[in-house]
């Protein structure tokens, strides 16, 4: 029998809403199967976004500025994230929606996930990964967001902005969560920082 995946979007208001559930994994051979679990257990919390200032540290929903290869600069935007109720392989999939906007003159042409990734509180970082199967919220257009896969490459024209979505697969525990994206091979790092609950 299959089981659907469910979301639950995390909206990132200045206050702590806590919320239960149990999550299990049952399997044979070695193959996990999602299994309904109820209310999602997140806590999100994040501070109310600040007044807009080139910079490249800030909390979810933030907009920093990131460096291009090209010498150019994107402002990216964590619109909203939304994560599976079920475990899956004993992961959940933790998708952040983006805005990516091009202030500039020229075109920008990249995979803005290719250097991507979240990091827990324990240190263990977990890289963008292509959607599979159940990853993706089914209407993200409600939370103003894009099912479209920013490990793919994309072109944001002058002045324009491309949505798009980047999954992790992570494992569970009550940790803080830091999103760190670069869209010039590495040498300069965007930085959000926000805290999930039990996830």
């Amino acid at each position: 029998m299959r089981v659907a995946r469910l979301f639950v979007p995390i909206l990132l208001l200045p206050v702590l809403a806590a919320c239960t559930g149990d999550s299990t994994t049952t399997g044979t051979g070695g193959v996990s199967t999602p299994s309904p679990t109820g209310v999602d257990p997140l806590v999100p919390y994040s501070p109310s976004p600040t007044p807009f200032v080139e910079r490249t540290t800030g909390f979810i929903p933030d907009t920093l500025t990131l460096p291009t290869s090209e010498g150019g600069k994107l402002y990216v935007t964590p619109v909203t994230t939304t994560m599976t109720n079920a475990y899956v392989h004993e992961t959940r999939a933790f998708v952040v929606y983006l805005d990516v906007e091009n202030p500039g003159a020229a075109p920008w042409t990249g995979a803005v996930g290719a250097d991507a990734e979240v990091t827990d509180l324990t240190g263990a970082v977990f890289q963008a990964v292509p959607p599979s199967p159940g990853d993706l919220h089914p209407d993200p257009q409600r939370y103003g967001g894009s099912n479209q896969s920013l490990l793919k490459r994309v072109t944001v024209k002058p002045g324009g902005t491309v949505q798009g979505a980047l999954v992790f697969h992570v494992t569970g525990g009550n940790r803080a969560i830091t999103l760190r994206i670069s869209v010039d091979g590495g040498t300069t790092w965007g930085e959000w920082a926000t805290n999930l609950g039990v996830f």
